[in-house]
């Protein structure tokens, strides 16, 4: 996702879930895949509404 890049925030946040998903703890992993699937859903509808 290059788009992602142009906001450092979002991009640290999706990286944080990313790396949460390994987790142990199934709560920590379900946070974990909810955060990046909202971010990801979010930066796809900004690149489709452009």
């Amino acid at each position: 996702m290059v788009e992602i890049e142009r906001h450092p925030e979002t991009a640290r946040r999706l990286h944080a879930a990313e790396q949460a998903i390994d987790s142990s703890d199934p709560d920590v992993r379900e946070r974990a895949i909810r955060e990046a699937g909202e971010i990801v859903r979010a930066a796809h509808r900004e690149v489709a509404v452009g």
